[in-house]
Formats: structure tokens, sequence, C-alpha cells
């Protein structure tokens, strides 16, 4: 009885696999990659979830070590990108203001531009396009000289020893950078305001201060968090399933990369609209 339990069982499982690639095979070529890409990061996320919660030890150390190289490697793409970006906008802003007559207000308008919109953006770019590539090709590396298969044949459980320690690298990171850059962000627009413009410190801040909601800084964690954490998962993603020697680890590089930089906008559009819904007083024009 329970071996025709059992045979049920695992026809049942057979036919929901067949009626799955049955489905699979009748869609078009480009939406079965999109529909397999985001099944593997789906299962990818769920194992490193699972791994992460059920031993909460033992990774931490390497975690650390990933954050230390990313710190060395990608603080500066991101000052230059925030910064540059920042200064470049605060002219033009203080411009356009100095011609409406009100030059105080740029304060209130770097809390737009500043916290919300250029920090998250630049810095998921920056990180992206450094350090998601560079662990893209990494692993990808590892898979094509068959470094993973072996590891797996010893027993060792490479998405905890390679993949966890990344991801919750570049996710912490990234909160960090954004931070870190919405902060410069702010230097930026004050030394446009009041060294090259008539604004004064103190009335810039004030301006400033009475526009900065707590809804709009707690935004501003949750987007970078997803930020970093979609770039971690798809990169790792993209080089554990390399394919096609060593022109597969440049396609799964570049596809990784697009795929972030097309992410890092959505999440952007996606988490303003929903918190300027549930939030009305985040906006500006007070």
């Amino acid at each position: 009885m329970a071996q025709q339990v059992a045979t049920g069982a695992g026809s049942h499982r057979s036919g929901s696999g067949t009626i799955t690639e049955s489905v699979l095979t009748r869609l078009p070529p480009l939406l079965q990659r999109v529909v397999v890409d985001v099944g593997q990061c789906g299962q990818l996320l769920g194992r490193l979830v699972t791994t992460a919660v059920r031993q909460p030890r033992g990774y931490w150390g390497s975690t650390r070590d990933e954050m230390y190289a990313m710190l060395r490697f990608c603080w500066l793409p991101c000052v230059l990108a925030v910064g540059g970006f920042t200064f470049l906008i605060a002219n033009y802003a203080y411009d356009l203001l100095s011609l409406l007559g009100g030059q105080n207000r740029i304060g209130t308008y770097f809390v737009m531009a500043s916290i919300r919109e250029i920090s998250p953006f630049c810095t998921g770019m920056a990180v992206a396009g450094v350090m998601g590539t560079a662990m893209a090709a990494d692993l990808g590396a590892r898979r094509i000289r068959e470094e993973l298969d072996a590891l797996k044949v010893l027993g060792v459980d490479s998405t905890r020893m390679l993949v966890l320690p990344r991801v919750l690298a570049i996710t912490i990171m990234t909160v960090a950078f954004t931070i870190i850059g919405g902060l410069l962000g702010i230097i930026m627009a004050m030394t446009s305001a009041t060294v090259f413009g008539t604004t004064s410190v103190g009335g810039y801040f004030a301006n400033f201060l009475s526009s900065l909601t707590t809804p709009e800084l707690v935004g501003v964690v949750v987007k970078s968090t997803l930020t970093g954490t979609f770039i971690g998962v798809v990169c790792a993603q993209k080089g554990l399933t390399v394919r096609g020697g060593s022109e597969g680890v440049g396609r799964a590089v570049n596809e990784a990369v697009v795929l972030c930089f097309a992410a890092v906008w959505v999440i952007n559009f996606v988490l303003n609209a929903t918190m300027l819904g549930l939030n009305p007083d985040m906006l500006v024009n007070r």
C-alpha cells in the first residue's frame, strides 16, 4: 500500500513536472529565459535565506572580508558618481531657483534630489557595475574550471561558502554607501548654495530639516536593501549557471549588469511611488 502511495506521489510529481515543461515550451524563447531566470533567482534566494537562518554562524568572518574588499574597490566609484552628479544638479537647481527668487529653498529640493533619488540610484549603479560584475565573473570562472563541482564532491556547500557572504556584503555595503552618498550630496548642495551662492548655512539646513521626514529615511534604507539584495542574487545566479567556456562568462557578466541596471531603475521607481502614496507628507513642495 505504501509503495502504491509512493508510486502515485512520484507519478503526480512527474506529471506536474511534465505539465510545467509543456507549458514552458509553448512560450516564446525570450519569455522562457525570463521565466527560467526568475525561477533560478527565487530558488537561490530561498537557499540563501534557509542556510542563513538555520545555521546563523560560520559565515560572518567571510562576510566581513568581502565587505572590506568591497570598500576598497567600490568607495571611489560611489563617491565620484554621487558627488559629481549631485554637485552638477545642485548648480543647475540653484541657478533655476535664483531666477525664481527662491535661492533659500535649495535645501528643500535636495531632500528629494539627494536623499530620495540621486544617492540610491547612483550607488546601485556603481555597486552593480563594480562588485556585481566581479562576483558574476568570479563565480562563472569557478563554474568553468569545475571548482564548484569539486566542492560538491567534497561535501562543501558552495552556496553557503561562496555566495552567502558576498550577497550579504553587497546588501550591507549598498545601504552604507547610500547613506554616505546622501550625506555627500547634502554637503555638495550646501557648498553650491553657500560658497557659490548667497544662501546661508543656517537657512539651507533649516529648509532641509523642515522637509526631511522619518518615512523618507526608512524608505531609503528599504530601497537600498532591496537593491543590494537583487544585485547580489542576480549576479550570483548568472555566475553559477555559466555555460560555454570563457565566452559564456562574458555573456553572463553582460546579462547580469544589464539586468541590475534595469532593476535599480525599476526598484527606485516602484518604491518611490509606493512611499509617496502611503506618506503624502514626503512631498517636498511645502
